[in-house]
Parts: C-alpha cells; structure tokens; sequence
C-alpha cells in the first residue's frame, strides 16, 4: 500500500513517477494536499486537510492514510 500512496503523492505533485520515497521531507503546496486529499476520495479514504498538513515526511502521510483505511 505505501507504494501506491508513494505515487499519489508524486502525482499530486506532478513529479516524476518513483521520485517520492520514505524518508522524503514532504515539500508540497496547498494545492498538491487538496489534489491528494480527492485522489484519497476516490479510493473512499478519508483524511483532513489539518492532518496533512501536520505531516512533515512521506512517512507521517503513509501512516495517516494506514490509519484512516483501516
């Protein structure tokens, strides 16, 4: 599941498919977070936008997306 997470996130960002990893400092704009937050709603997951932008790394984004689909 982090892989698919990984390429939303990448695809929110409009970055290069494989270009987000675990690790990474999340270096997004209020406009990726929003088109992340609907790609989540298209897969039924619902997060806010507040928890998102309290995630510093792809890690914490990972984790609040297993936490919110499970």
């Amino acid at each position: 599941m982090s892989n698919d997470i990984l390429n939303l996130i990448a695809e929110a960002k409009e970055a290069d498919e494989g270009s987000v990893k675990l690790g990474d400092k999340l270096d997004w704009d209020s406009i990726a977070v929003v088109t992340f937050m609907a790609f989540l709603s298209e897969r039924e997951i619902s997060v806010s936008a507040d928890g998102l932008n309290k995630c510093e790394t792809v890690d914490d984004v990972v984790a609040l997306v297993a936490a919110k689909s499970a």
